[in-house]
């Protein structure tokens, strides 16, 4: 039977990167079914316009008996600042009547149970959404050493996606970003496809990494009680 260990729902702007990293990568027993979200951008007007259609969405898994729902989106999950994610998953509780999650709760959750402090963070977001993902993280708690987008100009002009984006621009884009005095480093975004060079990048970093898939599923898997250690996932799923 599918769905043994648990049955989890995920709603998600338009792409399958988190369907596939989720199935790929989560433990024998873990099930997903999935809602899409239109996602108009990242800029703060159009993650706005995407948090529109949560409550409506997760309104669609009632009765369907899930242990969690995913708001699987990092910046439509901090866009309006801190408490932001609370909310979020307040309206979905409401509106579907499971427990619910969202990527930026689970990330700051990953965060804490590293012991992080100080963070680097690197993004495909516009100058204002990094902004408002600095303000974010603060006013939770964390210092941001430095926060910076990856040069896209190249991949736009061949109408590439976030999801597009292959491992390689991906890894060389994080090992050239500035650490300098941060103890973690995070990949912010559930478009990118991350799963696959999280170790290589602790590796080559020599801090710990954060990934918005990674954080996802970790923090997904023990709302659920599903403890999993997972081999190649970074630090974190050493815990």
């Amino acid at each position: 039977m599918y769905g043994w260990r648990a049955k989890i729902g995920l709603i998600s702007p338009m792409s399958d990167n988190a369907e596939h990293a989720f199935h790929i990568y989560a433990p024998e027993g873990v099930s997903f079914a999935s809602m899409k979200l239109n996602f108009p951008g990242p800029t703060p007007e159009g993650l706005m316009q995407l948090n529109e259609h949560l409550s409506e969405t997760a309104a669609q898994f009632k009765g369907y008996g899930l242990d969690l729902v995913v708001f699987g989106c990092t910046s439509g999950s901090f866009i309006q600042g801190a408490g932001w994610d609370q909310a979020c998953i307040r309206r979905m509780e409401e509106a579907g009547g499971h427990p619910a999650l969202t990527t930026s709760t689970a990330v700051l959750e990953a965060l804490r149970a590293l012991g992080a402090k100080k963070l680097a963070v690197l993004t495909p977001y516009p100058d204002a959404t990094n902004q408002a993902e600095r303000v974010f993280l603060e006013d939770n708690g964390f210092e941001v050493t430095t926060i910076a987008s990856m040069d896209l100009r190249s991949r736009r002009e061949k109408g590439l996606r976030f999801g597009d984006l292959d491992e390689e621009f991906l890894y060389q884009s994080c090992v050239g970003l500035d650490l300098k005095g941060a103890d973690t480093f995070f990949l912010s975004c559930m478009g990118l496809t991350t799963m696959e060079i999280v170790g290589a990048l602790e590796t080559a970093m020599g801090v710990p990494v954060i990934t918005s898939h990674q954080a996802t599923l970790w923090g997904a898997l023990r709302h659920c009680r599903v403890g999993a250690k997972l081999p190649g996932l970074g630090r974190l799923f050493t815990l």
